[in-house]
């Protein structure tokens, strides 16, 4: 058979494959069929909040005698502060589905959700409560929350070891409660003493399961602390001018035994006390060397205290081209400028570099820098350059901290002016990182905040960095955490974000790599763990809504909430109820807000379906919004507000339930429930 060219014969179209329309009923009944694998229980119970999300806001909610700060892991109790910042506040969370009765939805309040099951008071002098702390240990039964009173010490009055900071003027008084959850009680305190530990966000704290590290910048020390089952707190040891566990112990027992063989010698502390060996008529007491040897081998000079034992100390010798005239040895150099130094008056400025005693830490961080230098094949470079810099690694002092495991630290070391001085962005400062093992007490490896390798290391291996920033019982419960090493999206978005620093006016290669690492170390429980800000389910604008836990910069935009995979859009958030025209404005903001102190609060829905909003139309109380229209902007106007408002969420773990608070200055705080209401009708995207 042959085919006349003339034939009208209709072109070849494929097959359009439409893609199923998700809906919970669709979803329930794949569940019910076995259609997902066996080994995928998390990835299903991850896509069915595709179906399952909040529907609608209850604006203005009437909060006024708190500051909610977060969720537990388990999503039983909402924990706040109270507004004098005297007292904790622990809620029961009854649910997302509100009261069991039939009231309309714009009728609801605070306490239809809530229900306070214990108020405790932290009253102890002018102790206020951090609104920035909050933790949860990892059994789910208590909750720390940090107290700071400020403290009448100098710097000086309190240098307990000779690494300690004496340049910081502004000490407070730091004490961490530890209070049960089921009880109310204050199971143990930890108090710190005109410390400077930074409390905001917690930057100098880090939680793994059981063990609670606490960064103490002026006394440049770790300090490890056990939380045991009952709620009780056990000091382990402290990492900084020591090292193990029981090296002040050992050091202890070699004072003893110094004291003891003074006093069976029979001769005084002021005394020179010669080593083992060595006697004064085995020397000629003419010749001037002999006078040298006499205050270098001595374990003490003559005008020293016995209060103030140096045995243990060990001070470094930066090498200098000036000589010695005086005849005296360096050592006795040190010893007698040690003692002028004690003597005189301390002033409030920080040591000289090569005045500062090295703690063991940075002992071991010195060494280990040292014989990576020593033994690498370069001829001596890296040697020399070593000794060029020594007096810079020297003087860096630590500043953060988290842990990796149970037996690992990941410490951040910077400059001085860096830790102390004016707050600056900290990704264009220079910083190391050191990996330290607590029970071998050895750097591991060391890296600057511009290395291309930890870069790397640190995108292969983000979930075991941001492990304890989650939750605290490690990986094994973070179910919808998103990081550049299991998600596509998140790996997408840290490329955008480096080639835009690449190519920026005073950025670069290095200048993307300190911004890509300026987020170590993780603070412990950063994150918010819910399903609505997994970005392998949602899409959604990263500058308004986030899982880190930070207030964000509220814009005149409602939230809106993508699908990933088919991009369409799933629903909205909005933290200002519309007016009828689409806008807001200052008037419906602050009577939403009025409102909600004594009524409740206003409803606005947002479904996908155009049919609900049409029916939703005959509630006068009810603003529906349409999520497929591009238009309405929502918020109060930036040009008609001087003060800007930031915008903080307080995510559910698990359920369709989300806590939106808007704080402006010298405005009264705005609370807004997200929540989810049956809806009219089953139709879906």
């Amino acid at each position: 058979m042959s085919l006349d060219p003339n034939d009208n014969i209709p072109p070849f179209v494929p097959p359009h494959n439409r893609r199923p329309k998700e809906s919970l009923l669709t979803a329930l009944r794949g569940r019910e069929l076995g259609k997902n694998r066996g080994k995928c229980s998390v990835l299903t119970s991850r896509r069915m909040y595709r179906s399952i999300y909040p529907n609608a806001t209850l604006h203005g909610v009437n909060c006024q005698y708190s500051f909610l700060k977060k969720f537990t892991p388990c999503g039983q109790y909402l924990i706040g502060m109270s507004k004098n910042q005297r007292a904790v506040h622990i809620y029961r969370f009854k649910g997302s589905g509100g009261p069991p009765d039939e009231r309309p939805t714009e009728s609801l309040q605070f306490w239809d959700y809530f229900e306070l099951k214990h108020e405790t008071l932290v009253l102890r002098g002018t102790e206020l409560l951090s609104k920035d702390f909050c933790l949860v240990t990892a059994n789910g039964r208590f909750v720390i929350v940090a107290a700071v009173s400020p403290s009448t010490g100098g710097p000086s009055e309190t240098r307990t070891y000779p690494c300690a900071l004496n340049c910081i003027s502004n000490l407070d008084t730091v004490v961490f409660y530890v209070i049960e959850l089921a009880t109310g009680k204050i199971t143990d305190k930890r108090e710190f003493p005109r410390e400077y530990i930074m409390i905001a966000h917690h930057y100098g704290v880090s939680l793994y399961d059981s063990l609670f590290a606490v960064m103490l910048i002026k006394s440049q020390a770790i300090q490890i602390i056990h939380v045991k089952n009952n709620g009780r707190l056990v000091d382990m040891h402290r990492i900084g001018w020591f090292n193990h566990e029981d090296d002040e112990w050992v050091l202890a027992q070699y004072r003893d035994f110094n004291g003891q063989y003074i006093a069976q010698s029979g001769m005084s502390a002021s005394a020179s006390t010669y080593l083992r060996g060595f006697s004064p008529k085995d020397e000629d007491m003419s010749d001037p060397r002999t006078a040298d040897r006499h205050e270098s081998f001595a374990l003490a000079p003559n005008n020293a205290s016995p209060m103030e034992p140096l045995s243990e100390t060990t001070y470094h010798q930066v090498p200098s081209g000036s000589n010695n005239t005086n005849g005296q040895s360096p050592r006795a150099n040190q010893l007698s400028s040690h003692l002028s130094a004690q003597t005189a008056s301390r002033q409030p400025q920080c040591d000289e570099p090569h005045s500062q005693t090295l703690s063991g830490i940075k002992q071991r961080l010195m060494a280990y820098l040292f014989r990576k230098a020593f033994y690498a094949d370069d001829e001596g470079a890296a040697l020399r350059h070593f000794h060029l810099t020594f007096q810079q690694f020297a003087s860096l002092v630590m500043w953060r901290m988290q842990f990796l495991d149970e037996s690992t630290l990941l410490i951040k070391f910077g400059k001085l002016d860096c830790v102390v001085g004016k707050p600056m962005d900290s990704s264009h400062q220079t910083a190391f990182f050191v990996f330290y093992d607590i029970h071998t007490t050895e750097i591991l490896q060391v890296y600057d905040n511009a290395s291309t390798e930890f870069l790397r290391l640190y995108e292969s291996w983000a979930d075991q960095f941001c492990a304890t920033a989650y939750t605290t019982a490690g990986k094994d419960k973070r179910h919808f955490s998103s990081t550049c090493s299991n998600n596509v999206y998140a790996k997408d978005h840290l490329k955008k974000t480096q080639y835009g620093m690449r190519n920026a006016r005073n950025g670069g290669s290095a200048q993307a790599v300190k911004r890509s690492l300026s987020v170590l170390p993780y603070s412990p429980q950063s994150f918010s763990d819910s399903p609505y800000l997994d970005q392998a389910l949602f899409s959604y604008d990263e500058k308004l809504i986030s899982a880190l836990d930070r207030q964000k910069l509220y814009q005149d935009v409602p939230i809106k909430f993508y699908l990933r995979g088919s991009g369409g859009l799933r629903f909205k958030i909005h933290l200002f109820k519309p007016s009828p025209s689409g806008n807001a404005s200052n008037s419906s903001s602050s009577s939403s807000s009025n409102s909600g102190s004594t009524n409740g609060g206003a409803i606005t829905t947002a479904n996908t379906n155009t049919a609900n909003n049409t029916a939703n139309n005959t509630n006068a109380n009810v603003t529906p919004t349409n999520p497929s229209g591009g238009g309405a902007a929502t918020g109060v106007t930036g040009s008609t507000t001087r003060n800007r408002r930031f915008a903080q969420f307080i995510p559910h773990p698990f359920e369709p339930f989300i806590i939106s608070v808007i704080h402006q200055q010298q405005q009264p705080t705005i609370v807004n429930f997200h929540i989810r209401v049956p809806e009219q009708d089953t139709t879906t995207l």
